[in-house]
């Protein structure tokens, strides 16, 4: 399997679309450092709806031939529907659409979008994606508890009020998606590796972990009713975009298995070590804020020219993020001229 992106997309020639995210905003201004880089949506944006999920839209126009692919659908509220609509986004022209993980805010617009998809358009997740996940967030001075732990002490911590924030994610259910891409004369490729999209596109595969406390915390899957295992999101997928001259760009949906994790992982199998943009989630709500300022850190030795972190990323993270240059508030509407 060829995974070379070496040669690269022309400069110009890429367009990222943030179809749905955590907020809208029609004050926010276009910032003229990015010379036309970056856009935001401006008063347009008085036409959007926001919810907790993601969904970017990647176009690719290479001697007058458009490709599209799309990451994740939203969350279950299906604002990405209004907002393609508002934004002039055909659903129907999309090549391949991308799940980057099985969490609800990026599944949840699926019974809207697949129906709205062309025959033959490919639907790509891990599959690991339909796994069933905990989240449980203990309270204030307490350590995020082990599987081991909560497999054995699961019910007494829950008597005691342990945790500020327990929620058993609603899982992607296989038999509904295989109903929907058979219903739809789509096509379901499952894959646990890395694969090409297009020339210079690329999926991420399951991301490697270089440095476990990057992974997201306080996140578990579950076996039967009682038994917890660790979580390291071996159902991620990230997009990977070589830009010539420029570098990578990484599209991250929720950077669940470590923002730093991923663009090390990208430049390991791409070979390609100048990173041009991140762009997504990158999951830092719940962190410390030396940690978050260690990752910030990573990325900003990287030389980036730009780095939006949105939906799942929190506000301690763009707080600290924000004094920099490449810094860029992210919304349901912002585009990326790339």
């Amino acid at each position: 399997m060829n995974l070379n992106i070496s040669e690269g997309l022309e400069e110009g020639s890429l367009t990222i679309k943030v179809l749905t995210s955590n907020s809208v905003i029609s004050t926010l201004l276009t910032d003229e450092k990015f010379q036309g880089k970056v856009i935001q949506p401006q008063t347009n944006g008085s036409k959007l709806l926001a919810e907790h999920g993601l969904a970017i839209l990647i176009e690719i126009n290479n001697n007058n031939e458009k490709q599209s692919f799309l990451l994740d659908t939203g969350g279950p509220k299906s604002t990405i529907i209004n907002n393609a609509k508002s934004l002039g986004v055909e659903l129907s022209e999309i090549d391949k659409l991308v799940l980057s993980h099985g969490h609800v805010d990026h599944y949840g617009g699926f019974m809207e979008v697949l129906p709205k998809l062309k025959e033959g358009c490919e639907v790509i997740l891990s599959p690991h994606a339909y796994e069933q996940n905990m989240i449980l967030i203990p309270k204030a001075d307490n350590d995020f508890y082990t599987p081991e732990d909560l497999s054995e002490k699961y019910r007494d911590l829950r008597k005691q009020d342990a945790f500020i924030l327990e929620m058993k994610l609603p899982p992607l259910r296989k038999a509904l998606v295989n109903k929907l891409v058979e219903e739809n004369n789509l096509k379901l490729i499952e894959i646990d590796e890395p694969i090409t999209l297009t020339p210079g596109l690329i999926t991420s595969g399951p991301i490697e972990i270089f440095d476990k406390d990057e992974i997201s915390k306080g996140f578990y899957l579950m076996k039967g009713r009682k038994e917890f295992l660790e979580n390291t999101f071996r159902d991620e997928i990230a997009l990977l975009i070589n830009i010539k001259n420029e570098g990578l760009v990484i599209i991250s949906g929720c950077g669940h298995a470590g923002i730093v994790n991923t663009i090390k992982h990208a430049k390991k199998i791409t070979g390609i070590d100048t990173i041009y943009a991140v762009i997504g989630g990158f999951h830092k709500e719940w962190e410390a804020a030396e940690d978050i300022k260690t990752s910030i850190q990573y990325i900003m030795d990287l030389n980036p020219e730009i780095v939006c972190g949105m939906h799942c990323t929190g506000f301690e993270f763009n707080k600290y993020i924000s004094d920099y240059d490449p810094y860029v508030n992210g919304i349901a509407g912002t585009e990326f001229h790339l």
